[in-house]
């Protein structure tokens, strides 16, 4: 089994009362890597940055951390840049400034049972979306596990053509993973069983749902578990969602000898369990990624 993990990468300048306080590599799918890299998980990052300074720290803290970087392009210009600036809540408000060249990357031959991991506005991207689908397709012909997370900050009551393409994702994906906000902002759903129903019109039948502080509920055919939140001092939110995701990853690499359909109830809860740990290590935690001695004691297991 390998782990794909798809995304854009974006160095983070994290901002408290209008003054910077510290800076990391982040992006959803650069922090899932992370985590997973740091338990030892066979993943690799498809991303796109820049040849500059900031690319150099971030394939640096990629390559620390155990992440296989041979699916990375590189271009000569600037990479991606957030400002993030932090509530009193410990949430981030983000302003993105955008990489000097728009390109898309190469994307492997996957097999059976590798996991891919997908989301945030690289899936919606129109530079390299035909090469995504195809890939995805692919994914889905050779029976890997795709799981989808929209990520999605804003309501597209007004945008019918990216409710087009999430619903293009979803129905090429195993799992869609997502928050309660992300869910009310694309179909105007309030609750995790309207949403279920909703991602069902497209034929994927998995659907794990996050409420914050709320826990999370897992839809999977006829099984509906509800998952409490575990008890965090909160410091930042920034990589939570991300983080979940990672857990869901590492849940079903410990749990995964049948097909993800014949997954039991057992079974379900403790890859659920899982993402609650790593979005509260998170969560607990300044960085973006869930601790490295959190990692390497999974990593011992």
């Amino acid at each position: 089994m390998k782990i794909f993990t798809i995304g854009e990468t974006t160095y983070d300048i994290l901002f408290r009362d209008g003054r910077p306080v510290s800076s990391c590599s982040g992006g959803s799918a650069y922090n899932s890597a992370i985590s997973l890299g740091r338990c030892g998980l066979p993943v690799s990052l498809i991303s796109t940055f820049g040849n500059d300074a900031v690319g150099d720290l971030s394939l640096a803290f990629l390559l620390k951390n155990g992440v296989n970087c041979s699916l990375i392009k590189r271009f000569n210009g600037q990479s991606r840049i957030a400002l993030a600036f932090i509530d009193s809540g410990n949430n981030a408000d983000y302003t993105f400034y955008q990489a000097s060249m728009d390109v898309f990357p190469d994307y492997p031959v996957p097999e059976a049972n590798d996991i891919v991991l997908l989301g945030s506005s690289f899936a919606l991207r129109d530079n390299g979306r035909e090469e995504l689908l195809n890939f995805l397709v692919m994914a889905q012909n050779r029976g890997c596990i795709t799981i989808y997370d929209p990520n999605a900050r804003h309501s597209m009551a007004d945008k019918p053509e990216l409710v087009n393409k999430i619903l293009q994702n979803i129905a090429l994906a195993t799992i869609i993973k997502g928050s309660d906000q992300d869910f009310l902002n694309i179909f105007g759903a309030e609750d995790g069983q309207s949403t279920s129903s909703s991602i069902r019109k497209s034929g994927t039948q998995i659907l794990v749902y996050t409420k914050g502080a709320k826990g999370a509920e897992l839809f999977a055919g006829d099984l509906h578990l509800e998952i409490p939140a575990r008890e965090t001092k909160v410091v930042s939110t920034i990589g939570a969602g991300d983080n979940f995701s990672a857990g869901i990853i590492y849940g079903l690499n410990q749990k995964l000898t049948n097909p993800v359909f014949d997954l039991k109830p057992s079974d379900w809860k403790a890859i659920m369990s899982f993402g609650t740990l790593f979005a509260s290590e998170v969560c607990g935690s300044s960085e973006n990624y869930i601790p490295e001695m959190t990692g390497k004691t999974l990593y011992l297991k």
